[in-house]
């Protein structure tokens, strides 16, 4: 395969495929199998092939960042996308629409775990875009320390377990963990003395002795009806996976009204922002302040690998932002530097960066009062609160992420 274009390759994300694409191997979809085989290997979440006028890119999502693996030439790129297509019984024909499907994989071989994949494919200008993801539970975690949340945020998690109504809501945009740290929290009260329900539109993961409604408004099971049949089955806590509109924000301030804990996600940029969003779902200053008793803002960092960090002179780049922050910059800081462990890339796993926010009186009567969000910030930051940006610089200082991290993390400043 002389004309196979690897200048771009990352050999050692792709230690099987690479060999199998220069003996020009090409039946069985065994180059679709080989890739599969690499990103599991390498912990993606996502495959990537990206087309180009001459050539075919193929990324791997590796703890939350794209990274170029390998550029293949036209003919093999369209091979490796027909062999997924053949796996995910996907049309062979490009289409205009978005096509997609699934399949598991490894395809019954005895013994061995099924990984399910969902195939995602469009035409582009440029050619035939397909993305593959790995369906796979969320991690979670038996200590809610473990979260990387801290000290001060699990004491005040362990509260709103211990105590009775009010919403928890794990706040933050697509993709900052919120549903592991959920998950974290379900498991733990799995394990205790408690009754837990769902409603979720979907249930995307089961849960062993959770109980889950799905649902379904082609049945007649929205939240409003979903709401009422789940109280009757006298739950302590009530999940709602995610609050997206005014009926799902409606729905959960009529469980937490009722005498229960609620617990659900929403987007919103830090703590203090999912006064705003709910205030746009719909809900009075009034019914927010009065339910309201813990909320989790977080974001994602990749984690230094602690087998090749260095520790050394600070970037003029990082330097220049924490002095437009007001923040005094350091000597030397953390850097991500590669090695076999890592793959290479400075970085193994992911950790959280966490902003704890549980209302006190004072922040009550400056919901009522209609507060903005700098408003609220301020007050947090008075008592003495860690915001995320504080939690993002101190687990750079501790060699646990880097400063560019923290950066890409777009931490609000309090105000």
């Amino acid at each position: 395969m002389s004309d196979l274009t690897t200048r771009h390759a990352t050999p050692h994300l792709l230690p099987t495929l690479l060999p199998l694409l220069e003996s020009a191997a090409q039946e069985e979809g065994l180059e679709a199998h080989a890739l599969l085989e690499d990103a599991l290997r390498a912990r993606a979440s996502d495959i990537h092939l990206d087309p180009h006028q001459e050539s075919l890119r193929v990324r791997l999502r590796i703890d939350g960042r794209v990274i170029e693996a390998l550029r293949l030439d036209v003919a093999t790129g369209a091979r490796l996308t027909n062999q997924f297509k053949v796996l995910a019984r996907l049309n062979p024909v490009p289409s205009l629409a978005a096509a997609e499907g699934s399949f598991s994989w490894p395809p019954g071989e005895e013994g061995s775990e099924e990984t399910f994949l969902r195939v995602t494919a469009v035409s582009c200008v440029a050619g035939e875009k397909m993305a593959i993801r790995f369906l796979a539970p969320p991690d979670t975690f038996r200590d809610i320390l473990s979260l990387g949340v801290g000290e001060q945020g699990a004491r005040g998690l362990r509260r709103w377990m211990d105590a009775t109504g009010g919403m928890l809501l794990v706040a933050g945009p697509t993709g900052s963990g919120k549903t592991t740290t959920l998950y974290t929290l379900l498991n733990q009260l799995r394990l205790g003395e408690s009754h837990v329900v769902t409603l979720e539109d979907p249930v995307e993961y089961e849960i062993p002795g959770i109980n889950q409604i799905q649902v379904d408004e082609a049945s007649g099971l929205d939240f409003a009806t979903g709401t009422r049949s789940l109280l009757r089955l006298d739950p302590d806590y009530v999940l709602i996976g995610e609050i997206r509109d005014p009926d799902s924000a409606r729905a959960a301030l009529n469980v937490a009204g009722s005498g229960r804990s609620l617990m659900g996600t929403l987007h919103s940029r830090d703590a203090v922002g999912v006064v705003s969003s709910l205030r746009h779902l719909g809900l009075g200053d009034a019914e927010i302040s009065a339910n309201l008793g813990l909320v989790v803002a977080q974001r994602l960092v990749r984690r230094l690998c602690e087998h090749c960090r260095e520790r050394g002179a600070l970037p003029e780049r990082e330097r220049e932002w924490l002095g437009a922050m007001g923040v005094a910059p350091p000597e030397q800081a953390w850097h991500a530097v590669g090695c076999r462990r890592c793959d290479g890339l400075g970085f193994r796993g992911r950790t959280g960066v966490f902003e704890v926010w549980q209302p006190t009186d004072e922040d009550h009567g400056l919901i009522l009062r209609h507060a903005d969000e700098a408003s609220l910030r301020r007050a947090l930051k008075a008592r003495g609160v860690t915001l995320m940006l504080q939690d993002g610089l101190t687990k750079a200082d501790q060699g646990v992420t880097t400063l560019r991290e923290v950066l890409r993390m777009g931490a609000i400043l309090p105000g």
